[in-house]
């Protein structure tokens, strides 16, 4: 199974890298920037905030978030013995530290609520296909239709029904 990495903004996937499972989330953080950056620098908007989980806290990955002019919000595992930021997040998935950066790692919500959508309703969990190529326009057909989905939520003047796919399906 291939998992999807995004660079999300407001619940939209905007930039996606597909990479095996059994590759490190930490890999896909110089490429993900990289590509982002690009996309954004075209529209004159730069990225300020990288908001991941803690399977993506590295030096490395920090080092490279902060070479972009971006600040990493990566809360640390448990067993980091120095952490390069105070965020971290509880056995029981409360966030602690510093209040800002809580804060800002509350706004990983509608990136989970996008990955939980595409899991459950679009066969991302379990998908059928085998090899890389097939998979990464599986994964874009389904961030094309979550985005389909919150356009004509908004179109029909239902912007409630914006991160509900199942409304959708006949």
């Amino acid at each position: 199974m291939e998992s999807p990495h995004a660079c999300i903004n407001e619940s939209f996937a905007h930039n996606l890298i597909v990479k095996a499972a059994n590759v490190n989330d930490k890999v896909a953080v110089k490429p993900l920037m990289k590509k982002a950056s690009r996309i954004l620098r075209r529209y004159g908007k730069r990225i300020s905030h990288f908001i991941a989980d803690s399977q993506y806290y590295s030096a490395e990955g920090f080092e490279t978030i902060r070479s972009y002019g971006a600040e990493p919000v990566i809360p640390h595992s448990s067993k980091v013995k120095e952490p390069l930021i105070r965020l971290y997040v509880t056995k029981r998935f409360r966030v602690k530290g510093e209040k800002r950066l809580v804060e800002l790692y509350k706004r990983r919500m509608p990136v989970e609520r996008a990955f939980k959508a595409s899991k459950l309703e679009l066969s991302m969990e379990k998908p059928k296909w085998r090899g890389i190529a097939k998979i990464r326009m599986h994964v874009a057909i389904c961030y094309a239709c979550i985005l389909a989905v919150a356009i004509t939520a908004h179109k029909i003047g239902r912007p409630e029904l914006a991160n509900n796919i199942a409304a959708f399906t006949y």
